[in-house]
């Protein structure tokens, strides 16, 4: 590790980057010494005159291994081209921006005024009075580049309302530089368009000198403040005799307090406890669940987060969904206007600068004026500490946000003490205990309708039925069942098909089939029904032939017990008795 001796220029307010430029500047000085420093080229021994007082790639490299890279030659073209980027040297041929250890590339020191440690302010004006300067001088020498050309057609449009002044401006220029001297006007030349390449490199090119952020203080107030007089340094002492009689805590049972503090909140924390990740760790089953039951204003709250109120008040606070609880109850003992002050004060400190006097006036007005609608019991020391803060703050600057701290530190001691301790006792609490939640179900993709159950629909006997379909022992007088079928009624002609119903009478249990009276118009039937054994009947009910859709009920006439047929409907949970026929069906009319 290495610790650097140098220090921040607090004289330098605009040079943010200036311990950089310092080093880069030192190092400059040792290759500009006559005697130690980069051996330079003769104007006499070339035919041109940019090469004098220049120096080879191989020759910068050679002298960086020696004197500062400790015989590193990677190190040194590393440095050089960090030179070079940063603007301290320029290449004679500017199209090969870079820095080569060979000896047929030439380089310059770059003149001290275009340094970036001056920290000259480049404008779109400046760059675009550059542009035509040199797009009024000979093409062939002082043409510009392919990004030149599009930068200049953009920025002819952005200054459209005044590229007469911005004319005038280049064609100054271009004079001036006329009247300069033959090996001066290249120099110039070369030094303003290598600043230029650095400061507005072609596209894909690394600028090493961007736009940095500006400072959010200025170091020369560092130094101001470093000249204190008499009465600070009175001050300064005074703190630190404070300092000697002050307890310290030892750091042991700090960190036992810290441990105590962890081991507390570790059931309430998903990543620590995989029980407190109700009702799966969303960073292990990718089940978004528990950020949903967990929700800021959720209706049901778990139990987790319930219990957690309890641990501390701050967590109450902390939470918005036991902020309202904590109000509601506030509400039901009168003493509302603690919890709003408490608020009020804490948004007064994150409002706008627009709003905070006016946020002052509303609070001072609405909790701490005598008579009040909503005043907060505040004791008379706390009151007159914070009238004579805001009589002042009036005076002063009106923005201060933290005037009525004083008198919410009193609220929130007496919310804590008292309401909070009542809170925890309260019927409220309790039932929020016992209505959180407990279970947790997935959510359905599709949940249509209500969430009622759903009786299950009564089981539809066939037609012909005996008693074993259901009926027990203990099912005296139950509903006989029959088919709702209407259909095949080529199969009535052939053998009709008769419901069965179940009666006991006494001790004596017989089952018998016939009309909804127990009795029967038709002989034949009634004889059939009496040589029937059982077996007989249940291979009847079990008859193949039979069926049992499910429609709707059609109206038919009953029979009387006179043998009269009835033309009202009948209900379809009594017995049908079906003579035996080959003229009309039973439930057709008589013509």
């Amino acid at each position: 590790m290495t610790f650097s001796s140098e220090k921040m220029a607090l004289n330098s307010d605009a040079k943010p980057r200036n311990l950089v430029y310092s080093k880069l500047e030192r190092l400059m000085q040792l290759m500009n010494d006559q005697k130690t420093g980069v051996p330079l080229k003769d104007k006499k021994n070339f035919l041109y005159s940019t090469v004098h007082n220049s120096f080879t790639g191989s020759d910068l490299i050679i002298w960086l291994t020696d004197h500062i890279c400790e015989q590193d030659s990677l190190e040194a073209l590393h440095l050089a081209t960090f030179l070079c980027m940063y603007g301290y040297i320029y290449p004679v041929d500017i199209r090969t921006y870079a820095v080569k250890d060979d000896k047929s590339v030439f380089y310059r020191f770059q003149s001290p005024y275009y340094w970036p440690s001056m920290n000259l302010k480049l404008t779109n004006e400046k760059y675009i009075i550059y542009l035509l300067k040199r797009s009024k001088r000979n093409k062939q020498k002082h043409g510009l580049e392919e990004y030149e050309q599009n930068a200049l057609s953009k920025l002819q449009i952005v200054f459209s309302d005044k590229m007469g002044f911005v004319s005038r401006q280049a064609a100054e220029q271009v004079r001036l530089v006329k009247d300069m001297k033959r090996d001066d006007k290249m120099i110039h030349d070369l030094q303003e368009r290598a600043f230029w390449r650095v400061h507005r490199p072609p596209p894909g090119q690394v600028k090493y000198l961007e736009e940095r952020p500006s400072r959010c203080f200025q170091p020369s107030q560092m130094e101001s403040r470093k000249k204190k007089n008499r009465d600070l340094k009175i001050k300064e002492i005074g703190y630190l005799k404070k300092a000697l009689t002050r307890p310290r805590m030892k750091f042991s049972k700090s960190i036992e307090i810290f441990v105590q503090h962890s081991e507390q909140y570790m059931q309430y924390d998903p990543l620590l406890d995989t029980r407190a990740a109700q009702p799966s760790n969303p960073w292990i089953s990718e089940d978004e669940m528990m950020w949903d039951i967990n929700g800021d204003l959720v209706e049901v709250p778990t139990i987790n987060r319930i219990k957690k109120w309890a641990v501390s008040f701050e967590d109450l606070l902390h939470d918005e969904k036991g902020l309202n609880a904590f109000e509601q109850f506030l509400k039901k003992e009168y003493s509302q206007e603690n919890i709003n002050f408490y608020k009020a004060c804490k948004e007064l400190v994150t409002c706008p600068n627009a709003r905070v006097s006016l946020m002052k006036a509303k609070i001072e007005k609405d909790f701490l004026t005598a008579g009040a609608a909503h005043e907060v019991n505040v004791d008379g020391k706390t009151l007159e500490m914070v009238t004579a803060q805001l009589k002042e703050d009036k005076d002063v600057t009106g923005k201060t946000r933290y005037i009525f701290q004083p008198a919410m530190d009193h609220v929130y001691a007496l919310m804590k003490k008292d309401s909070y301790t009542r809170f925890l006792r309260s019927e409220q609490y309790k039932q929020l205990l016992e209505k959180s939640q407990t279970h947790y179900t997935k959510k359905k993709f599709f949940n249509f309708g209500s969430n009622r159950k759903k009786t299950p629909s009564p089981l539809v006997r066939r037609r012909g039925s005996a008693s074993s379909d259901g009926a027990g022992d203990n099912d005296i007088g139950g509903p006989s069942y029959h088919s709702y079928s209407t259909g095949n009624l080529r199969e009535l002609d052939e053998k009709p098909k008769r419901s069965v119903r179940t009666s006991y009478v006494g001790s004596d249990s017989s089952i018998y089939m016939g009309t909804y009276d127990g009795q029967s118009n038709s002989p034949s039937v009634r004889r059939r029904t009496e040589n029937m054994d059982a077996d007989t009947k249940i291979t009847a009910s079990n008859d193949p032939r039979r069926r049992s859709n499910l429609e709707v009920p059609r109206s038919y006439q009953g029979v009387n017990s006179e043998g009269n047929r009835k033309s009202e409907s009948v209900s379809p949970c009594l017995a049908i008795s079906v003579p035996r026929t080959n003229i009309v069906t039973p439930w057709e009319g008589e013509s």
